[in-house]
Order: C-alpha cells, then structure tokens, then sequence
C-alpha cells in the first residue's frame, strides 16, 4: 500500500482549492443578492469555467509529451481528463531496458501511456494474450493492457562462472558460520555451471563470457530508428522466448529471461568442446587452425541430406565449381528450404571442399574452442571436429544459431577466460614450462625464420613481376623499331623505376650509378 499520507497526495490539495475558491464564490453571490438574482451570471460563469479548463487542459497537454499528430493530442487530453479524477491508468518511462515510474503505478488500471526511450522496446498484453511491440517513442495503451516484457536494445555482456580469485578446491572450514556457508555454496553453484572436464579427465572452471543483442541493424545516420538497432519481429520473439522456472519460490527468480539463454548455450558449447582435447594441447600450438566456412546468402538456404561423409574429387570440385559459377541462381531456386536437427547433416548451397581450405597456422586448443564456440553462436553453417578435435570433410548446421534466431538474439562475441585447474595439475604445468620453455623458444625461432624467408621471396616475386610489368608497359608505349632502340627505352625505365623508390635507392646506389653510366654511354653513342 502507498504510505504517503493522505494530506500530501495530489487530489487532498485539489480538493482544498476547490472548497476554498466555491466558497469565496458563495459568499460573493450572497453579498450581491443571492442565488435568484444572479442565475444567469452562475450559468455563464460555468460555461465560462468548462471552456477554459478544457482549454488550459489542451494547451499543457502539448508540452508534457513528445508527440507531433493531433490525434496524439487529443488521447493526452483524455488521459489528463482521468487523471484529474484519479481514474487513469499507469504512465510509465522505460528507459535502458528499466521501468521508471511511483510507487504502484503499474497497478493502476485504466487507459494509460508509455514513453519508451530509444534503447528500451516492450511488448504488451491483455489477460490472455500478447498485443503489441512498441518501440522508441510515446505510446497510448487501453485499460486492460499491461507490461508483459521490457527488451534492453543495448548490447549485454553475460559473463558465467568463476572470478580470477575464486578457488574451486577450496574446502570449508570446520564449524563454518551461516555467511561462510552461504560464500561457500555461491562458490560450489559457479563452479558446478561451468565445470568441465577434459578427453583426459582433468576439470577445467573457467569464466564464460558472451556479448549479445536483440537481433536487429541499427538505423544509419540521418534514418529514423533506434541506432541500438530495433526490429519488432526479434523483440516479439524474444519476449515469447522467456519462461517461469518452476523450481523457485522467489519471485525475482521465478521469471527465466530472454537474456539468460546464450551464456547457458556457450556453458553446453564448453564442455562439448573441451571433451575433445587433452590437457596438454590446450596451450600446445601443435593444432591446424580451423578455416571460416564461406556463409550463404540466405541462411535457410540448405539441402539436408543423409548422414554419410562427402567425399569430392578434384574433377568433381572443378566441375562443381564451373557450375556455381555458371548457374547459381537457377541452383537457389531449386534448393527446398528444410528443418534441420543436431542428428542431420547440412549442406550449404555452395559447397567447398574444406580439406583445400586448410589453414597452414598453428593453434592451441584453447584458440580453437574460443573459435568454434563463436562460429557456432554466430554463423549458420560451421566446419565439423571428430572427437579428437581433428577437422572432418564436410559442413553442418548451427543448430545453437538456428535456436538463437528463432528467439530474436544475435550473440557479438563470446570467450573463455580465467581458467582454473588443481593445484597439482598448475604445479605439473610451471614444471613442464621450466623444461620446455627452451625448446619451444627455438621452435619459435626457427618458425619466424622460415616466414621471414617465405616472405622475403614472395615480395621478390612481386617485384619482379612488377618490374616486369613496368618494362612491357615501356615498351608498348615507345614502340621501337630496332633492338638498339628497344635496349634504350629499357634503360631509362628502370633508371626511372630506381631513383624514384627511396627505400630501392638506399640498397642500390653504386648499381644505380653504374646504370647511369650505361645511360649516358646510349645517348653518347646515339644508338
């Protein structure tokens, strides 16, 4: 119940005004001759009271909203009109996802309104179902609608798991008070939510942390729109997403939120990916990088076919190739759009051989999970791993991304951090690096090596042909006639090609006089 006494509230000093002012009225009818003798004054002065309120009523409603179109106007006159007799509805700002209005104003019932800013969307309801998706700006609701769901347009950060000083072996203590136990079990529920365990049976408790939005482009400069991007599809669908946990008593815990479930799909992602790898190839850089699967135009855009490996051959990925170059429309228009579930395989309109996409870098485990983990967040098609982490021929579909799309997110990023392991299997750890950490220096080594020289002689390729390239050009344009000639417009080329690359000239000065000389000696010689 509201607890502001009754001489503070609004209609008590509307209602003393009134008394006040008829009673001045009353004895100033009195003192000039009584109610009889001045009837028509009373009847003009009442007509004159009612025009005046509803202009005055009419003016201010113009300033307390944002609104432009008269018929905006006219609804806030009717809801002043209630709320001069204390029989409006709730007038609520929604601002950065959150309800800002007094106390019980979402309990009172009548025609009311909604200003919702521009990062805030809402979806309202009657009694048995949802009505309307309202985003950025005033709006005017009916007596029997309310507020079923407020969507953030912000994009949130989800981070599940423990904090860099939690311990998860830590025991409790002999004769714990009641604050210990509860630190204690606050401690056990993080570490039970993304507790996982590796191909070797060793736990990992990391923190997962997932960046997210309602799935929607922002509005681009000068264009009408929330620029945190609102689309009334995805905020309907993620307000249907959410659900009651039957599990609780608490009312702040009862409602599940449509925001809760990417750190609750990232945490299954986790432990399906660790699964495949053991402790030590999570920071062994002995792993071939995964390649980015090229994406489809239109992502429903599949062909589900059996579960059996594809096999291609090069003259079949040739002609494959030559095809979808060829007729790729005509291939969209055949494709027949189906469900897919984890226990299909899916095949994306356009098909690459991932074994000639094979990425000559080295990754750890760790980088591949963080990799996998976000492509099948946000990517409809995704490369496949056997159960050793090994990539395999193929595509399939996301069916996490699919989930997420069908619920209006679009998770931004996701990662793993703060690992945490035994105190035993970290002591194994710094003993290891104590006696390899030689070993992999000189690996590192000697690979920085191999790319220096790899691209010391790719960019000597490069300028060959681009010296090349300027040479031919050359001698399109001067089109000689004898060899002499030709020998000339070569020389002066490259002279010109030199002296205008400073970092060239710094290498070559004494070949570059030497060409000079060369150059003279030509036109001396008037060859």
């Amino acid at each position: 119940m509201d607890d502001i006494p009754y001489y503070r509230k609004p209609w008590f000093n509307s209602v003393v005004l009134t008394i006040i002012l008829l009673g001045i009225y009353i004895y100033n009818l009195v003192w000039q001759g009584g109610l009889l003798a001045n009837l028509l004054g009373i009847v003009l002065d009442l007509i004159l009271v009612i025009l005046v309120y509803q202009a005055c009523v009419f003016f201010y409603a113009q300033f307390i909203l944002p609104i432009q179109t008269l018929g905006d106007r006219k609804k806030i006159v009717s809801r002043l009109l209630l709320h001069a007799r204390n029989a409006h509805g709730p007038a609520i700002f929604v601002k950065n996802g959150r309800k800002v209005e007094r106390l019980g104003e979402s309990n009172k019932r009548g025609p009311g309104v909604l200003w919702v800013d521009t990062a805030s969307a809402v979806v309202t309801r009657t009694f048995t179902t949802f009505k309307q998706v309202l985003g950025p700006g005033v709006h005017f609701i009916e007596s029997n609608e309310k507020i079923a769901s407020i969507i953030s347009l912000h994009a949130q950060t989800q981070v599940i798991g423990l904090t860099r000083e939690d311990d998860p072996f830590e025991k409790l203590k002999d004769n714990p008070t009641e604050e210990e136990q509860k630190k204690y079990q606050e401690l056990r529920s993080r570490c039970m939510a993304v507790r996982a365990m590796t191909r070797d049976g060793i736990e990992v408790f990391p923190s997962i942390s997932v960046t997210f939005k309602i799935d929607a482009k922002p509005a681009g400069p000068g264009k009408k729109g929330s620029h945190f991007g609102f689309n009334a599809e995805a905020v309907e669908k993620a307000a249907r997403s959410e659900g009651i946990n039957p599990n609780t008593t608490s009312e702040e815990k009862r409602r599940v939120d449509w925001n809760q479930l990417p750190a609750l799909i990232a945490v299954d992602l986790w432990r399906e990916y660790l699964s495949k790898f053991t402790l030590s190839e999570l920071f062994d850089l002995t792993l071939s990088a995964i390649p980015d699967i090229p994406q489809p135009e239109t992502p429903p855009a599949y062909v589900t076919l059996p579960r059996t490996p594809l096999l291609i051959k090069r003259g079949y990925a040739a002609r494959l190739l030559r095809n979808i170059n060829n007729s790729f429309e005509k291939r969209l228009d055949k494709l027949i759009p189906k469900e897919e579930s984890p226990d299909e395989e899916a095949i994306p309109a356009e098909k690459t051989d991932i074994k000639k996409m094979g990425d000559s870098r080295k990754q750890t485990a760790l980088q591949i999970i963080n990799h996998m983990m976000k492509t099948r967040l946000t990517r409809a098609v995704i490369a496949k791993l056997d159960d050793c982490g090994r990539l395999l021929e193929g595509y399939e579909a996301s069916s996490e991304y699919k989930k997420l799309k069908e619920r209006g997110i679009a998770v931004l990023n996701v990662s793993i951090n703060k690992l945490h392991f035994s105190p035993v299997v970290e002591s194994q750890f710094l003993e290891h690096w104590n006696t390899s950490w030689l070993a992999q220096a000189r690996n590192d080594q000697n690979r920085i090596e191999r790319l220096n020289t790899a691209y010391t002689e790719k960019g000597r390729q490069k300028a060959d042909l681009d010296h090349a390239f300027a040479l031919s050009q050359a001698i399109m344009g001067d089109n000689p006639v004898t060899i002499p000639a030709a020998v000339k417009t070569l020389l002066r080329e490259t002279q010109s090609e030199s002296k205008l690359n400073e970092r060239l000239l710094s290498r070559i000065r004494s070949e570059v006089e030497t060409l000079d000389e060369l150059v003279k000696w030509v036109e001396v010689k008037n060859l």
